[in-house]
């Protein structure tokens, strides 16, 4: 099948992520794969060189926000329109899936749309707009059946189907053996949506009783400032660290004492998942969304905590650091999502629905 991958950019991120092994694993299975994001950034993951890359705009021709966007508009409506060869696209996000879906008589070859994160997250417009467009994709991709309900009727059974993420190869090892650092972890774009200043007060609590222990953010983002001052003002500033985003995560967290998701809301979360991949115990809030919740069975293969919930939190970290057995027994249990969510097992569901909407979706 010839597949075009619509999205924002190809720098960090989770939907980036997902979006490159993709096509990575669609094209060894013979496909003919084109990258569509909307800007030339710099890629941030490895990148399969029979991939072709077409940005809708390169930096060296940016304007302002408003005519970018008019041209990305064109532009993608452009493409649509010649590359009749297309059979199926694939988006991820909201504002591209908007683009995509209100250009969707430019082009008679299927769309798949895939909801990534909590969509009570986006702002009224974006959400009047996803679901008024809805019905005009020919598949709906969700991560969970709390996401795939807030689209109700107008994404019809027949259209839609449940698909978690993949664990990204890296992440596909022997679980770590020996003597874990003292050092907490948590991975993730410094923002609001994390809600790093929680788990840095948490980490403050627990510092108390475990002082000889660090806490190690890796990620980048417009918090980065504030998240700093936080951790000084409540005197740890010393013990929390923000090495920024590395390339090697993996090998750099694999033995950590344990990995903290503290976000408000999520899609599948691809750190947590990660993470439990390395069987490292994981604390997580239960984000909106429902992705820890999918992850999670609380007390057997991780810990679930309500969402903001900074005392919570703060004895789900301690009940890791206090109990050994509990600990071990929990990061075993965690590994064993290798298996299931392995990338051939998750791209080749993502690979059978595509051929079945072209195969059986509507005619246009």
């Amino acid at each position: 099948m010839k597949i075009t991958l619509f999205i924002g950019g190809l720098y960090g991120g989770g939907a980036e992520r997902v979006m490159c092994n993709f096509a990575n694993f669609l094209v060894g299975e013979n496909h003919d794969v084109e990258m569509l994001p909307m800007s030339d950034d710099e890629k941030t993951y490895p990148l399969d060189s029979r991939v072709k890359v077409c940005p809708l705009i390169r930096n060296n021709e940016r304007k302002n926000k408003i005519i970018d966007a008019i041209i990305r508009l064109y532009r993608l409506n452009e493409y649509m329109k010649r590359r009749t060869d297309r059979d199926a696209y694939v988006v991820m996000l909201p504002i591209t899936t908007i683009m995509m879906l209100m250009l969707r008589g430019s082009t008679k070859a299927k769309i798949i749309a895939s909801e990534r994160v909590d969509p009570n997250c986006y702002p009224k417009m974006q959400k009047i707009l996803l679901k008024k467009l809805a019905k005009r994709a020919d598949g709906y991709v969700f991560q969970t059946e709390e996401i795939r309900n807030w689209y109700g009727d107008k994404v019809t059974d027949d259209k839609a189907s449940i698909i978690p993420n993949a664990i990204n190869p890296d992440f596909i090892r022997p679980a770590y053996s020996g003597e874990r650092k003292k050092n907490i972890v948590s991975v993730g774009r410094l923002n609001r949506q994390k809600n790093f200043t929680m788990l840095i007060s948490a980490f403050a609590k627990v510092s108390k009783d475990f002082p000889e222990h660090t806490l190690t953010i890796y990620g980048k983002g417009a918090q980065k400032e504030s998240l700093i001052k936080h951790a000084t003002e409540l005197g740890i500033v010393d013990k929390v660290l923000f090495p920024g985003q590395v390339s090697n995560i993996a090998e750099v967290i694999q033995d950590s004492q344990m990995f903290v998701l503290s976000s408000d809301y999520e899609g599948m979360p691809n750190a947590l998942m990660e993470a439990m991949a390395l069987g490292l115990p994981c604390v997580s809030t239960d984000c909106g969304g429902g992705g820890a919740r999918a992850l999670i069975n609380d007390g057997v293969n991780g810990i679930l905590v309500p969402i903001g919930d900074t005392e919570a939190l703060t004895n789900g970290i301690k009940r890791v650091l206090e109990d050994k057995e509990f600990a071990e027994k929990i990061s075993k249990n965690a590994s064993e999502i290798q298996q299931k969510l392995a990338p051939q097992v998750i791209y080749g569901r993502w690979e059978r629905f595509i051929q079945d909407i072209f195969d059986f979706g509507i005619e246009r």
